[in-house]
């Protein structure tokens, strides 16, 4: 049998393209109950009052989930998983900035590094309103 036409090797990437990832923390504490619920956007996908956070799309989370969330899951007891839904409690943010801060400095992957500043800013902005961070995946 000669198979010197087929490929030996494929790597097929698969997108669901219309999906959201969403990272998203509470600007008051009476809004916390709905991030439980993964209930901050409206219709459109845009968040509600009262939230705010960013969104990627699932090329974004694979990029993220290789350089930064994989590190987080393992140094702070988190499960950061595509399609599953996971919070950072208050007390486990300033070890989050910390790793977040190491991989930005450690890497020279520009879409990453932009990324990842987001994701930090939204961190601090968490730690400052002594809240959460969601991620409603």
């Amino acid at each position: 049998m000669d198979n010197t036409n087929q490929k030996t090797s494929e790597y097929v990437e698969y997108l669901d393209l219309n999906h959201r990832y969403y990272i998203v923390i509470a600007q008051e504490k009476k809004y916390e109950d709905h991030l439980y619920d993964c209930q901050f956007t409206d219709d459109k996908g845009d968040f509600l009052e009262g939230y705010e956070g960013m969104w990627f799309d699932e090329k974004s989370f694979l990029l993220m989930e290789k350089y930064l969330f994989n590190f987080i899951d393992a140094e702070c007891d988190l499960l950061i998983n595509m399609y599953e839904e996971e919070y950072a409690d208050s007390d486990k943010l300033p070890k989050i900035v910390e790793i977040t801060k190491r991989m930005i400095n450690n890497s020279d992957n520009q879409n990453f590094i932009n990324l990842a500043n987001k994701f930090l800013t939204i961190v601090e902005k968490a730690i400052s309103l002594n809240t959460f961070v969601g991620f409603c995946f």
